[in-house]
This record gives C-alpha cells, sequence and structure tokens, in this order.
C-alpha cells in the first residue's frame, strides 16, 4: 500500500468480525518500567484497550527495564482489563533477548507480531518472518536508533512492512530505500469533552512529556518559559510528566527565583493530561526531533495552541504557523517571544484553537488511526504462513551492530550469563504470575 491521505479514512469501513474470529491471538512486544510516561507507551494501552474491548485476542511481552517487575507501570492496567502479559527482565545482553522473545512467540503462537521501539523485538521478528510470521516495524519517531534499526532489519526483506507516524518518516524512509511500501498511521488522539479557553490571567503554558534534555531539550523549555514569565506577569507554566532530569529542572527553577510561576505536576495518568491541559492556553515543545507527538495531538485536540520548534518531522504536518499554532526556532527567545505574543492577541489564539480541533478530530482522532490500524494487522493477517515452532538456533543470527547501537546492541554473553538470564527469566515469570494471582484474589 503506498501513503494513504488521512482524510476520509473514517468513512472507511474494516473487517473487525474477520479479526475476532481469528484463532490464534495477535502479539505485541514493548518495554515496560516504573512510571513510564513515554507517548508510545500511552498509545499502545490505548490500542490493546480497544482491541480487547472489540473482541480482537491479544497477548503482550513486555521486556521490563529494573530488577522488579512489580515496577511496571503498564502490566497492571493491561492486566486489570483481562489481557493476557508477561513481564520479563529484559537481559544486558541482545542473543538473550531475542531468545526470550522468540521462545514467548512458540509458546503464544500469534497470527502476526508487532513490536515496539527495542531492537531485540525487532531482529526477533525478522528471525520469525522468515519462516512466516508477518511483523511490522512501526516508526514512531525520527530518533537515529529507529532508523538504525530500520536500515539492520528491513521489514520487507523478512516478511514485515513499514509503518510509520508521520508523512515525513514514510517518504524518507523510501527516500533511504529501506521499503518501497509504507502505511501512515499516526498514534492518533482520543477527543474529549475537555476545551480549553482564551485566558490572559493567568495565561498558561504547559509542557506535557518526559522531562529529559535527551530528545525532548527540557532545558530550552524551561528557560523559554522563565524569559516568558520575567517579560509577562500574566504567564503561568505548568510541567506534566517526570523524567531522569526532574530533580535537576526543578531546582533550576528554584535558583531562578520562579517556582510560584512554573509548577511541576508531576506524572499524571493518561485520562488525565487532557483534563489538565484544558486549563492551559498554549503546550511548548522545542524537541531535536519527534515523530507526531502525542503530546501534541493530545493538546491541539482539546483546542490548546501549540508552540513547537520546527523541525523536520511530523510537526509540520500538524503546526501550521498563524493557522493551528506557532512555529519557532531553537532558541529560547523565539519562544517566549511567540507565547507572549499569542497571550496579547485573543484572536489569533481563538484561530489557531479553533483550526488544531478541526485539524486533529478530521484526521488524528483516535477513532480514525485505530480504523487504519486494523487495517494494517488484517492485511497482515492475511499473509500470516507460520508454522510453529519457530527454529532458535543456539547462535541466534543478528545484523551487525548499527554505529548508532553500540551501548544499546551488547552481543556475545558468557556461558555464565547465559544461565543466569535464563534462572533470572523463570525466577521472574513465576514471580509475575503469583503477584498477577495475588492481584486477582484482591479483586
Amino acid at each position: 500500500m503506498e501513503n494513504v491521505n488521512l482524510k476520509n479514512v473514517s468513512h472507511i469501513m474494516y473487517p473487525l468480525d474477520k479479526l475476532r474470529s481469528l484463532s490464534r491471538p495477535i502479539a505485541f512486544g514493548h518495554y515496560s518500567a516504573k512510571n513510564d510516561v513515554g507517548g508510545v507507551t500511552s498509545w499502545l494501552e490505548r490500542l490493546l484497550l480497544r482491541l480487547h474491548s472489540d473482541g480482537v485476542p491479544v497477548i503482550v511481552l513486555l521486556h521490563h527495564f529494573g530488577t522488579d517487575i512489580d515496577e511496571s507501570s503498564l502490566s497492571p492496567r493491561l492486566s486489570d482489563a483481562g489481557i493476557s502479559v508477561e513481564v520479563e527482565v529484559r537481559s544486558s545482553f541482545t542473543e538473550e533477548n531475542v531468545s526470550s522473545i522468540l521462545t514467548f512467540l512458540n509458546r503464544s503462537q500469534p497470527q502476526i507480531f508487532l513490536p515496539q521501539c527495542l531492537e531485540a523485538m525487532y531482529y526477533a521478528a525478522s528471525i520469525a518472518g522468515r519462516v512466516g510470521l508477518p511483523w511490522a516495524l512501526s516508526m514512531r519517531s525520527d530518533d537515529p536508533v529507529y532508523w538504525a534499526i530500520a536500515e539492520s532489519v528491513p521489514p520487507e526483506s523478512s516478511g514485515g512492512l513499514m509503518v510509520g507516524v508521520s508523512e515525513y518518516i514514510c517518504n524518507l524512509a523510501k527516500e533511504k530505500h529501506l521499503a518501497k511500501y509504507t502505511h501512515t498511521v499516526p498514534s492518533g488522539t482520543p477527543i474529549s469533552a475537555h476545551r480549553a479557553s482564551f485566558s490572559d490571567t493567568p495565561f498558561r503554558v504547559a509542557f506535557s512529556g518526559r522531562v529529559v534534555e535527551e530528545q525532548k531539550r527540557i532545558s530550552l523549555v524551561l528557560e523559554a518559559m522563565s524569559q516568558a514569565c520575567r517579560r509577562d506577569s500574566r504567564i503561568e507554566c505548568w510541567i506534566l510528566g517526570d523524567g531522569m532530569d526532574m530533580t535537576t529542572s526543578h531546582q533550576w527553577v528554584i535558583d531562578q527565583g520562579l517556582g510560584d510561576r512554573i509548577h511541576f505536576l508531576g506524572r499524571l495518568e493518561p485520562s488525565a493530561v487532557q483534563a489538565k491541559l484544558a486549563q492551559c492556553q498554549a503546550l511548548l515543545l522545542m524537541s531535536d526531533y519527534e515523530g507526531l507527538p502525542v503530546a501534541l495531538l493530545e493538546a491541539m485536540a482539546i483546542g490548546v495552541v501549540p508552540v513547537a520548534r520546527s523541525i523536520p518531522s511530523g510537526i509540520p504536518e500538524l503546526v501550521k504557523n498563524n493557522e493551528t499554532g506557532l512555529l519557532v526556532d531553537h532558541t529560547p527567545e523565539q519562544a517566549a517571544t511567540a507565547i507572549i505574543h499569542l497571550a496579547n492577541h485573543p484572536d489569533l489564539w481563538l484561530e489557531c484553537s479553533t483550526a488544531s480541533k478541526l485539524l486533529v478530530a478530521e484526521n488524528y482522532s483516535e477513532e480514525v488511526c485505530y480504523q487504519r490500524w486494523l487495517n494494517v494487522i488484517s492485511e497482515l493477517c492475511d499473509r500470516s504462513t507460520i508454522r510453529y515452532p519457530i527454529p532458535i538456533p543456539k547462535k541466534i543470527p543478528l545484523p551487525p551492530v548499527h554505529p548508532d547501537l553500540v551501548g544499546r546492541d551488547i552481543r556475545k554473553p558468557s556461558l555464565s550469563d547465559r544461565v543466569k538470564a535464563k534462572l533470572k527469566r523463570i525466577y521472574n515469570r513465576i514471580l509475575f504470575k503469583t503477584h498477577i494471582g495475588e492481584r486477582s484474589a484482591k479483586s
């Protein structure tokens, strides 16, 4: 399938009945972490809950970052909904992770596999794809890691297909000769009853997402906010989310004497984000790279006007300057000026707010994007020729380590490392099943 314009997609009907009647489940693979506020996790949780509620059989494997699988923020919410979830502690070695994923696939025997984020998930998918298990490489960001994975295991060479969250990513994948055909499927966002309204007392600016310097450039966000606050007493700012740079960021704001103007609200449950954003007038985003940011979609869906750094990404597909928001360069000075300009021009704010809500409702709503995912899943299911078990060789065949994956993709565990990793997986699987049983007994 070539890239398809998103308009009018909501009028196309997809074969839910066929997916409900599958004799084998659809398998998903993802990472797990404590207090994860990532956009991919929020999107995946909504997709899995929707598929499950629509009667489509799904099963999930989570590779957990950390030693205590009880810290997984995603697995309890999925398990409580009745979705089958397995959680394993992520090994330090790629071969061990790939082997455990292939073992999971043999155990669950899915119709297709939809891995997310981790290189080991995609490596395992490419191995299984060569023996008939269809899969998709989900390009969710312009992160160099995603491009490195796509270059290491081009999906069309091993029974997979390419899915990108933006037209920009899909077109770039074709230019790089990583795929001949692509599916453009944004994450999508719920269209809630919440609505932002103009206010200049205060004019509230939000940042929503991971509080980190890498990619999100939280230092630029805070500097722009501080300049806006100093230049205009009506400006107030909220930081929604958590991350490894939270403590440093909070201390920087205190040191600037702006603790009463820039507030850190911490991590919010996905269902509460739009309610909090509805109390804001603008969303600030200064990232170095993005795909199609979920935070941007969530804000625009309720009429919060984005002030976003213009970078090669899906952002310009959403933010049309002076139409659906304001685009700025990498300098905090220009971002602060744009914020104050919006506060001083309620007519411009209203025009951008109205246009942004309409754009998201027509092209990027959760319903529109869910229908497109059903189409991708249906196409993959039609391709499935898998016969289990998938052969798992002692020496896992992996591509050479890509330069952009050095430090992430670690190979060659010793025999002792292999034994320890296997015992740890068995122990944690037992622990997880015990924990789930205790939760069920309490409920």
